[in-house]
């Protein structure tokens, strides 16, 4: 069982990479980082009102602000996330978000009473170490720009850790047919506030849509899908993120193979730079190997 409930967040782990991939040619295009939040969570909160079916125990209103916490710290995440690609790329902002499997046992003492030990700090160490490696430029790459788009994938990570815990938390009272649905929804509705930055005289809603921000937000949605049933339905929050983190190096090998026929660079990127990335990558999936042991 535990083998199985495993495979969604590695299948999630690799439709997140081609999701950002199609979503950095969205916005390399036509489409705004506001705009392509709202189209995912649009998209995400409509995929997940097929768990409705699945049922469960609907809680007091009084607790609605559960789901509408967890919406919120995941519309976080994502816009996090987004501006990194946007600044950076996918190559600099999955592998960065690994220490997210980090973060998640040294977050969980303070929210679901779980103590991290010694081994978690030593892995923290070893990450940065990946980290720095991540921040590798060439003379066509701004340093200041690779740097601000790992303080957004550090931010997002922060975000959707304490989103994962609070599900692992909250969700099942209500079961995920109810808090999923529930929590999606409200990001959708939040993010409607980003309308003004989304569109201008010059450019609607309509006039951003591509097929690469649709079949990218789609595939953003499935993985979300994948992660959070997954963490509602087995809780595990720790494996799963441990299992879901090697987007990271599916991040680098993707970009590396990716980029240049999907639009996102006029040449392949340059071969050093990105074994030094995908080093940076490894070392941080040392880092979390390390934790668990």
């Amino acid at each position: 069982m535990v083998a199985i409930h495993l495979l969604l967040p590695f299948f999630s782990s690799i439709l997140t990479v081609f999701g950002l991939l199609l979503l950095k040619r969205a916005q390399a295009q036509v489409t705004s980082t506001w705009a392509t939040l709202i189209v995912v969570t649009w998209l995400t909160a409509i995929a997940f009102t097929a768990l409705t079916l699945t049922g469960g125990t609907m809680q007091p209103l009084s607790h609605l602000w559960q789901p509408v916490s967890v919406g919120a710290l995941f519309l976080a995440g994502l816009g996090f996330t987004f501006l990194g690609i946007k600044i950076g790329d996918v190559s600099i902002v999955t592998p960065v978000q690994g220490v997210k499997v980090l973060l998640v046992p040294a977050m969980a003492l303070l929210i679901v009473d779980d103590v991290a030990d010694i081994q978690v700090w030593i892995s923290a160490a070893i990450a940065m170490t990946g980290i720095l490696f991540i921040q590798s430029t060439d003379d066509e790459i701004d340093r200041p720009r690779i740097r601000i788009s790992i303080l957004c994938a550090l931010l997002a990570a922060v975000s959707l850790t304490v989103f994962d815990l609070l599900i692992q938390k909250w969700a099942p009272a209500w079961g995920a047919g109810y808090f999923l649905p529930i929590a999606f929804g409200s990001t959708a509705i939040l993010s409607l506030g980003l309308l003004p930055f989304a569109r201008t005289r010059e450019r609607t809603i309509r006039s951003q849509l591509c097929w690469p921000l649709v079949v990218g937000s789609l595939l953003m949605a499935v993985q979300a899908f994948g992660m959070t049933f997954t963490i509602a339905t087995f809780g595990d929050a720790t494996r799963v993120n441990i299992v879901y983190s090697l987007r990271g190096l599916w991040g680098v090998l993707l970009t590396w193979t990716l980029s240049r026929s999907l639009g996102l660079t006029a040449t392949a990127p340059n071969s050093s730079l990105m074994l030094k990335r995908l080093a940076g990558a490894i070392l941080i999936g040392v880092s979390i190997v390390l934790a668990l042991l």
